[in-house]
């Protein structure tokens, strides 16, 4: 099967990660030896880049081609004249946003919101819909809504940002196997038996855990028609529930009713005493630079592919690690400015804390992305009142009716797991830039 160019360009990110690996553990090989086996590694990787940079250019200059000799199609009876000015694509999630601001104003009620819809003028926003109520009196988001809001979310997650495999969970349950143990050989002499391994099968289960969001509107603002107005309705939704995917995935403690965050996957496991380490004290520059190879070498020596890797961290650490300066006085770390943290891309969150342990420390996670599963049922539902009662962010009651505001609820159900948890490492006690 002929490649397509984007999977050319994932395979030459790798090999160029791959050089970057090797370009360190030369510049640390201990003795001639481990010097020779980097520099191997580092040819072969090479070598593999060259090659896929050419195939990638080539299909490019190809696709360049192919654009500049384009000719125009035969015109169509219907077709706008020449100078028409034509139609632009929608902006993801506008239609999900004022098919929200149409129920609300319909106080829930599909068949009201489609009328009000025409007269916002959004004609047809409603049609071939399911009108189905969801569970409680919500209303489930149509799925092609519904996929745009979702692909939009996921760059609002800082976790779903960084590319884990998403699977569906039509039942709201998934069993995935995954190897725990491998087979292993062994060298025997003459009528010696051969030991017999096994291979060892865990599994990964995951079921839909209920994530919901208020979120309070001015009835002022639905009143109102505009783009604009949508765009803010989109973005306060994808804001709040993307803050709070970030909050399960990468630190809850897990329970009946919430994910078990990256943080707690490990443990209770063997992997818990090489996979979660702790920051070297007096931290500078070597020892972070070391602290941060200890996180990569825990993945490396579980052959975890590093198909995907991914740091994430507090804006703090990343800050200081951005400003880090050597003796004479250069970035430690330029590449940060182009979002990669030794050839790796790095995510920010304020849902990482950095007042742990004595009240200063973080934490900085390492994790090849392509081993997280992400299960995701159903898609988004959504509910309305303009008389519920909810808690703001300073915890004080407040009455929706009285404020002249619509509180929306959005519910999305997912969860997260480790297809091989070799493929997650932990810096606790992390008090770079306290």
């Amino acid at each position: 099967m002929q490649k397509s160019a984007d999977d050319l360009r994932r395979e030459r990110k790798a090999a160029a990660d791959a050089m970057n690996v090797a370009a360190t553990a030369l510049a640390d090989a201990a003795d001639d030896e481990a010097g020779a086996k980097a520099q191997a590694a580092f040819d072969k990787a090479k070598a593999d880049f060259d090659k896929l940079d050419a195939q990638v250019k080539a299909l490019e200059a190809a696709e360049a081609a192919q654009a500049a000799a384009a000719v125009p199609a035969a015109t169509l009876p219907g077709t706008p004249a020449a100078g028409a000015v034509p139609a632009q694509v929608a902006e993801k999630g506008l239609r999900f946003a004022a098919m929200t601001r149409a129920l609300a104003a319909a106080g829930g009620i599909p068949y009201v919101a489609a009328q009000i819809a025409e007269g916002m003028g959004h004609s047809g926003l409603f049609a071939n819909q399911n009108m189905g109520s969801g569970a409680a009196g919500g209303f489930l988001v149509p799925e092609d809504v519904s996929a745009e809001i979702i692909e939009l979310l996921r760059p609002a997650s800082v976790v779903m940002s960084l590319n884990p495999v998403t699977v569906p969970m039509p039942n709201a349950n998934l069993t995935m196997n995954r190897q725990a143990t491998g087979a292993a050989a062994s060298y025997i002499g003459e009528q010696q038996d051969v030991p017999a391994t096994a291979i060892g099968f865990g599994q990964v289960k995951l079921s839909a855990k209920k994530l919901a969001a208020l979120i309070p509107i001015s009835n002022d603002l639905l009143r109102a028609a505009g783009v604009a107005v949508d765009r803010l309705v989109r973005d306060d939704i994808l804001a709040s529930v993307g803050q709070k995917t970030d909050a399960a995935f990468i630190r809850a403690a897990g329970s009946d009713y919430a994910p078990r965050g990256l943080r707690y996957q490990l443990i209770g496991t063997a992997l818990a005493a090489t996979n979660i380490l702790t920051m070297t004290a007096t931290p500078d520059l070597v020892k972070i630079t070391t602290d941060l190879a200890r996180l990569e070498l825990a993945l490396l020596n579980a052959d975890v592919p590093m198909l995907r890797p991914g740091w994430m961290m507090a804006p703090r650490v990343a800050v200081y690690l951005s400003n880090l300066r050597d003796g004479n006085g250069n970035i430690a770390f330029p590449e940060m400015a182009g979002g990669t943290l030794r050839g790796k891309p790095y995510r920010t969150t304020t849902q990482i804390p950095t007042n742990l342990g004595g009240g200063t420390e973080s934490e900085v996670y390492l994790a090849d992305f392509a081993q997280v599963v992400v299960g995701e049922h159903m898609g988004m539902e959504i509910a309305m009142s303009t008389d519920a009662a909810y808690k703001d962010a300073a915890g004080n009651l407040q009455a929706s009716f009285s404020r002249d505001e619509t509180v929306m609820r959005a519910i999305v159900q997912h969860d997260i797991g480790m297809r091989h948890l070799a493929a997650l490492a932990v810096l606790t006690g992390v008090t770079w830039g306290a």
